[in-house]
């Protein structure tokens, strides 16, 4: 004999309620069982083992596990932006290396071809000593210029009017910009 479809009939009638099961597949089951002892002890058994896990209490989560489930959550979510970036991020690093590393190479051969030749030595190091003179000459100027400005803002109130107006500014667009956007908060 076939117990395969009481079987099932079985588990649907304990999974649902014994609603799951049309009238007519009720009736067969109930016929099917008076007449096939395996099947009844089945039956049986599985009822109360139905009885047992309904009549057991229910465990509660421990204390912070809603938090903990949305953090983690939160942290697979995130964890494919996190891979996508590292790729993204070696990927340039490896552009780079190869942009930068023939450059590197070439300047190199033609420094060693710069050292066989005296003269472009010679060259090489009045430019260095030239544009190194430049350089201070340069910074030298600047910080005469900075000085005289400072001196004439000491004097000049109009100077310090227009600072303060300035600073006033940049803390209130600094106010109004963190009440504007919003701060996003990317576990809540």
């Amino acid at each position: 004999m076939n117990h395969k479809p009481y079987l099932d009939w079985m588990h649907a009638a304990l999974d649902a309620g014994e609603a799951r099961l049309a009238p007519d597949q009720r009736a067969q089951l109930d016929a099917h069982l008076a007449g096939c002892a395996e099947c009844q002890s089945l039956w049986d058994v599985l009822g109360e083992a139905d009885r047992l896990f309904e009549a057991a209490p229910m465990a509660a989560p421990r204390p912070g596990f809603t938090g903990r489930f949305k953090a983690r959550l939160a942290q697979q979510r995130s964890r494919p932006r996190t891979v996508w970036g590292a790729l993204a991020l070696g990927l340039g690093a490896v552009g780079a290396a190869a942009m930068v590393l023939p450059l590197g190479v070439g300047f190199l051969f033609s420094m060693v071809r710069v050292a066989q030749e005296p003269a472009m030595t010679d060259a090489l190091y009045s430019s260095y000593n030239a544009t190194t003179a430049f350089a201070g000459t340069m910074l030298d100027a600047l910080f005469i210029a900075a000085r005289a400005l400072a001196e004439w803002a000491v004097v000049n109130p109009l100077v310090w009017a227009a600072s303060l107006a300035a600073a006033a500014a940049t803390v209130m667009w600094v106010y109004f910009m963190r009440k504007l956007v919003p701060i996003r908060n990317p576990v809540a």
